[in-house]
C-alpha cells in the first residue's frame, strides 16, 4: 500500500525571518520559496531529517501551530546536545508524555516526544 505524503504548514508574520531562524538556529535547509511581485517571500519550505515544514505568511494565524515529532532515545540525545551547542531556546514539558518544546519566532510549537527511561 502506498503511504500518504504529508507536510505541515505553519503560519508566519515574516516568512524570511522564519526561514532564517529554521536554517541558522535549528539546522534546517530551505527547499523552495515563492515570492510576490516585490520579491517578498510569501511561502517557503524548510526541511530536516524527514520533517518538512511549509512556512506561509499569514499574520492572523501566525503562532497558532504545533508540530509533533516522535524521537528515539538516540535522537533525543543528539537533539539535547545540539540544543546546548547552538544554543537553542528549549524547554522540557509534558503533553501526555515527555516532550522537548522549541518555539519558532512566531510562537509556533515544535514538540519532540520521547520515551522516558526514568
Amino acid at each position: 500500500m502506498d503511504k500518504w505524503y504529508c507536510r505541515t504548514v505553519l503560519f508566519a508574520r515574516d516568512v524570511e525571518a522564519s526561514v532564517n531562524h529554521y536554517v541558522e538556529k535549528l539546522g534546517f535547509q530551505e527547499n523552495w520559496e515563492f515570492l510576490d511581485e516585490d520579491d517578498v517571500k510569501l511561502v517557503s519550505q524548510v526541511s530536516r531529517d524527514g520533517l518538512e515544514i511549509i512556512l506561509n505568511r499569514n499574520e492572523e494565524k501566525a503562532g497558532k501551530g504545533r508540530v509533533f515529532m516522535s524521537l528515539s532515545v538516540e535522537q533525543v540525545g543528539r537533539l539535547r546536545k545540539e540544543i546546548k551547542e547552538r544554543p537553542i531556546d528549549a524547554a522540557d514539558g509534558w503533553w501526555g508524555m515527555p516532550v522537548i518544546e522549541i518555539l519558532d519566532p512566531d510562537g509556533n510549537q515544535l514538540y519532540f516526544s520521547y520515551e522516558d527511561d526514568s
